[in-house]
């Protein structure tokens, strides 16, 4: 009985050991609360917002005679340039095949002209804009020869074979150039009225917001423009005396 007696004493004791030992497991009691953050962006639906400026500079002139200015939303092309290839006389057609699209000339030419809208002469270009509230902004920028050169009229005459060569090509913005859409076409290209072919300029990946802006794409620059877009005439098409016009369609697409 005695020894019995000892061992649970002895164990008593040690059990008092262990519970002295055992650290203090108590939780801190966790003071937090959330809190919110807001911001908006709107768009503009009015013309306030895409009316086209000398490319490329921050505080440039208004241009306030370009056909058809249309707002044409988040994502679509905002302007183009008319190509004017100007007046010749037919006789030089014989030998002469080649003529240069003059520069656009922006404003009309007035002596006391409104604030930001004087007179000035351009490069031609396609200015568009991709403003679509997603990461990736891919999208193709492509033009075709639609409708050939050719008079009024039911029966009117084509410049068969006419082709347009664009060249000198870059693009422009007032925007981070860290957002330059990539995959311009800078050599440029052919546009054919027999083929009716299509010449993609800029065929954005979109990675990164690459080609999130306004921009516009330029054919030469103030110095190159006048030789950037070319028509050629083939010296098997006769060319009689008339106006001749033609349509080239520009495509803002989604699909790359």
């Amino acid at each position: 009985m005695k020894l019995t007696h000892k061992l649970c004493g002895a164990a008593l004791v040690a059990a008092a050991g262990v519970a002295l030992a055992a650290p203090n497991t108590t939780k801190a009691v966790d003071n937090t609360k959330t809190g919110t953050g807001h911001i908006e962006f709107t768009f503009d639906t009015g013309t306030t917002g895409v009316i086209p400026t000398d490319p490329g500079v921050t505080d440039g002139t208004t241009i306030t005679n370009l056909p058809s200015v249309t707002n044409p939303g988040v994502f679509g092309i905002i302007a183009v340039t008319p190509l004017e290839f100007k007046s010749h006389d037919v006789l030089t057609a014989t030998n002469k095949r080649d003529y240069n699209a003059d520069l656009f000339h922006a404003n009309s030419v007035d002596p006391n002209p409104e604030k930001g809208t004087a007179a000035f002469d351009v490069q031609n270009f396609v200015k568009y804009q991709d403003l679509r509230t997603q990461e990736k902004h891919a999208y193709k920028l492509s033009a075709t020869l639609s409708q050939n050169f050719k008079t009024a009229g039911e029966k009117g005459v084509e410049l068969k074979g006419a082709n347009i060569t664009y060249k000198n090509v870059h693009v422009t913005q007032t925007g981070a150039s860290e957002l330059d859409p990539n995959g311009v076409n800078t050599a440029g290209g052919n546009i054919d009225s027999a083929s009716s072919n299509t010449v993609d300029f800029i065929t954005n990946t979109g990675v990164d917001g690459v080609g999130y802006g306004q921009f516009e794409l330029n054919f030469g620059d103030k110095t190159t423009g006048a030789e950037s877009v070319t028509l050629n005439i083939p010296k098997t098409s006769a060319v009689g005396a008339g106006d001749y016009n033609a349509v080239i369609t520009w495509t803002l697409s989604e699909t790359v």
